[in-house]
């Protein structure tokens, strides 16, 4: 079975060989995609519970964060406005991750359509504010990554280290 066929983020897919605003923007959506997928991968109801301290949120409570950021990078480059909420109790682990994989994947197929205006003319939208696009990368995109970070952290603490052989680099499990 060909690897992009298990998921779409189980490996960084290829691209086309340009430096293109489009193609730089997409890759970098798709790494975000790429490292959430192995940081989640294999996680147990303990891994979720996990938090580093008492005045700390737990694993379960960062993937929900990082739920809502994938709403915000989906609906900035959709052009959508954003609505925001704190948590998301009522969404199991699968759906939570599920779903935030499947914003992160409908992100990357738009922005392989995208145009040099689209760039310019999408907006990341908050009731009647609207931001230039490019407020993503030092917002959402960089807190998702931090975050997954810490869920990366926070599972070889509790003893689930990310599975071997998943290569950041290369984009690859080998």
């Amino acid at each position: 079975m060909n690897s992009q066929e298990k998921n779409y983020f189980y490996e960084i897919k290829k691209f086309d060989e340009n430096y293109s605003n489009k193609a730089i923007v997409s890759r970098f959506v798709h790494s975000v995609g790429f490292r959430y997928y192995w940081a989640t991968e294999g996680l147990r109801n303990e891994d979720l519970k996990y938090k580093p301290s008492d005045s700390g949120i737990n694993t379960r409570e960062t993937l929900e964060h990082i739920y809502g950021l994938s709403i915000m990078i989906h609906n900035g480059f959709h052009n959508k406005e954003i609505e925001r909420s704190r948590s998301y109790p009522d969404l199991s682990y699968d759906e939570l991750r599920q779903g935030t994989l499947d914003f992160l994947e409908n992100t990357v197929i738009l922005l392989e359509n995208y145009s040099g205006d689209d760039f310019e003319n999408s907006k990341v939208i908050f009731g009647k504010q609207k931001y230039d696009i490019y407020n993503l990368f030092h917002g959402p995109i960089s807190d998702a990554l931090y975050h997954i970070g810490q869920v990366v952290s926070y599972r070889r603490s509790s003893g689930n280290p990310i599975p071997k052989g998943v290569n950041h680099f290369m984009g690859i499990k080998m």
